[in-house]
């Protein structure tokens, strides 16, 4: 049997879409997409908070704000290798491989980012 899914399927709720009934929607690269989308919390109250690594806190630079991804920390690079090479005793090689896997580490939206100030310092 086929049927018209404009025209109401059974199998399909009568082809009524809602993302939010569509647990694989919140997967996309960027759920906004589908126009008729608008998600609000269940309390009404905007949900602020960021992630901050405490063992970075002297590289820490401030936020990141985007209009449609959450505030996140940014860390400097340059202060980041400082602490890896004066608390945790690691060498240039062990360094670049601990920033390499902090800044590909995915936390979720509020993973925070690091800059690279090095273009500014010459």
């Amino acid at each position: 049997m086929i049927f018209n899914l404009d025209s109401g399927a059974p199998e399909f709720e009568g082809a009524k879409y809602e993302p939010s009934d569509d647990p694989y929607f919140y997967r996309q690269n960027d759920p906004t997409c589908w126009t008729s989308f608008i998600e609000e919390p269940d309390n009404k109250e905007k949900k602020n908070g960021i992630m901050l690594f405490s063992e970075l806190k002297e590289a820490y630079v401030g936020v990141i704000e985007h209009p449609r991804n959450p505030t996140v920390a940014c860390y400097s690079l340059a202060g980041t290798r400082i602490i890896l090479k004066k608390e945790h005793g690691l060498n240039e090689e062990e360094i670049e491989l601990a920033l390499d896997q902090l800044k590909s580490c995915d936390l979720g939206p509020h993973t925070p980012c690091f800059l690279d100030s090095t273009a500014l310092e010459g």
